[in-house]
C-alpha cells in the first residue's frame, strides 16, 4: 500500500513538473510574443522626421550629407498639418527651413484648378500668387515666402516657406527650440482651406475660390456640395470629379438637400442642372468589371458614357483603388486613388485614360 501511495505521489509530482515547465515556456513564448508586438509597435510610431534626425545625429551630420546637392529635406506630417523640414544651402550660406504645403480641400482646390486650366505653364505661377495671396498679410510680411518644390509626379507642388540661419544650431533640440518662434506654424491652421481657421470645415468658402479666380485660374466648386471639381481628369475625361475625395465624381447634395440620395449622382457646376436620380431599366446591357467584377453598365441614364455599377446605388466608382505610394511625399503628390469601372474582356475611355495618366506620372495603377 506503501509503495503503491509513493508511486503515486512520485508519477503525481512528474506530471505537475511537467505542467510547471510546459507553463514556463507558454509564458516564454508569451514574453516573446509580446516583445514581437512592442517592437512592431514602435516601428508603427516611427516618423519620417524621427528617422531623420535619428540618420543625421547632429545639423553638422546634415549639412555634411547635403554638400553635393546643396540641399537635404524630409517630408513630415503631424496633426498640425504637412511639412517638409531640411538644410538649403543659399546665398548666405546653410539654412534651416520649414515648408508647410496646403492639404485637404485647399490642396484639391490647387489641383483641381492646375487640371483645369487651358495653359498648365501659366497656371503654375498663377497658383503661387493665389497661395500667396491666401495667406494673411500679417504673415506675408513675417518672412513666408510662397515657393514651387519638386513633385515626385508632374503635378507641381506648392507651399509657404521660412527658413533659419543654420549657424549656431548644433543639436536638433536647438533647431525644435528655435523653430518655435516661426510665424509659418501660424499659417497652419488655414492650410486645409477655411481661412478661419476652422480646420474641420467640410467645404472652402466662397472667397476662396474668387481668390484663385482673381489670379485667372479656372477654380470650379459643385454647386451640389461645394467640393473643387475639374472635368481634366486623366481616369475621368469629360466628367466633373473631385481630385482625391473618396468619392471622385460623386456628390452628395449636401448644398441642395438635407439627405444624400441613395443612388450615387454627379458633381454639378450649375444648381439649375441638378435633377432627381434616374433609375435604369434593368434591360441594359451588363459585363463585369475586370479589376473588381461587379456587373456594369455603359448605358445607365445618369452616367452617360461610364460605366456604372447596376446595383442600387449606381456607382461609377471602382471598389479598387490604386496603389498609393510608400513614400509620404509621392503619396502628397498623387492627385487621387479611385478609378473608373473598366470593362473585361473590351477597350474603353477609361481604360485608355488610365494607360495615358500612368505613362504621365500621375498615378499609380490598380
Amino acid at each position: 500500500m506503501g509503495k503503491r501511495t509513493n508511486q503515486n505521489k512520485s508519477a503525481k509530482h512528474v506530471k505537475q513538473a511537467k505542467q510547471r515547465k510546459a507553463a514556463a515556456q507558454r509564458r516564454s513564448a508569451a514574453f516573446e510574443a509580446l516583445l514581437t508586438q512592442l517592437a512592431t509597435g514602435e516601428k508603427l510610431l516611427e516618423t519620417p522626421w524621427g528617422n531623420f534626425t535619428d540618420t543625421y545625429a547632429t545639423v553638422g551630420d546634415a549639412v555634411a550629407a547635403a554638400e553635393q546637392t546643396g540641399a537635404l529635406s524630409c517630408f513630415s506630417f503631424d496633426d498640425s498639418g504637412e511639412y517638409e523640414r531640411g538644410l538649403r544651402r543659399g546665398p548666405d550660406g546653410w539654412a534651416y527651413e520649414v515648408t508647410l504645403y496646403p492639404r485637404q480641400q485647399l490642396r484639391e482646390l490647387v489641383k483641381a484648378s492646375w487640371l483645369n486650366a487651358d495653359c498648365q505653364d501659366d497656371a503654375v505661377e498663377q497658383l503661387r500668387q493665389a497661395l500667396a495671396d491666401y495667406a494673411p498679410d500679417a504673415l506675408r510680411s513675417a518672412g513666408i515666402e510662397t515657393v514651387i518644390r519638386p513633385s515626385t509626379t508632374n503635378v507641381p507642388r506648392f507651399g509657404w516657406t521660412q527658413s533659419l540661419p543654420a549657424a549656431g544650431l548644433e543639436t536638433w533640440e536647438d533647431v525644435r527650440l528655435a523653430e518655435k518662434e516661426l510665424p509659418l506654424f501660424d499659417l497652419a491652421p488655414l492650410a486645409a482651406g477655411e481661412r478661419s481657421g476652422d480646420q474641420y470645415a467640410l467645404t472652402l468658402a466662397p472667397e476662396v475660390f474668387a481668390l484663385f479666380k482673381s489670379r485667372g485660374l479656372a477654380a470650379e466648386d459643385c454647386a451640389g456640395c461645394g467640393m473643387p471639381v475639374t472635368n481634366r481628369h486623366p481616369h475621368w475625361p469629360g466628367v466633373w470629379v473631385a481630385v482625391e475625395h473618396e468619392f471622385g465624381p460623386c456628390c452628395d447634395r449636401s448644398r441642395l438637400s438635407h439627405s444624400e440620395p441613395l443612388q450615387r449622382v454627379g458633381h454639378i457646376v450649375d444648381a439649375a442642372d441638378a435633377r432627381p436620380a434616374q433609375r435604369p431599366t434593368g434591360r441594359e446591357q451588363k459585363v463585369a468589371c475586370q479589376n473588381c467584377g461587379a456587373r456594369v453598365t455603359a448605358q445607365h441614364p445618369d452616367w452617360p458614357g461610364l460605366w456604372v455599377d447596376t446595383r442600387k446605388y449606381s456607382d461609377p466608382v471602382c471598389a479598387v483603388v490604386g496603389n498609393m505610394s510608400s513614400d509620404d511625399a509621392g503619396e502628397y503628390d498623387l492627385l487621387d486613388c479611385v478609378y473608373p469601372h473598366v470593362p473585361a474582356g473590351s477597350g474603353s475611355p477609361a481604360a485608355a485614360a488610365i494607360a495615358a495618366a500612368q505613362k504621365a506620372g500621375y498615378f499609380f495603377r490598380p
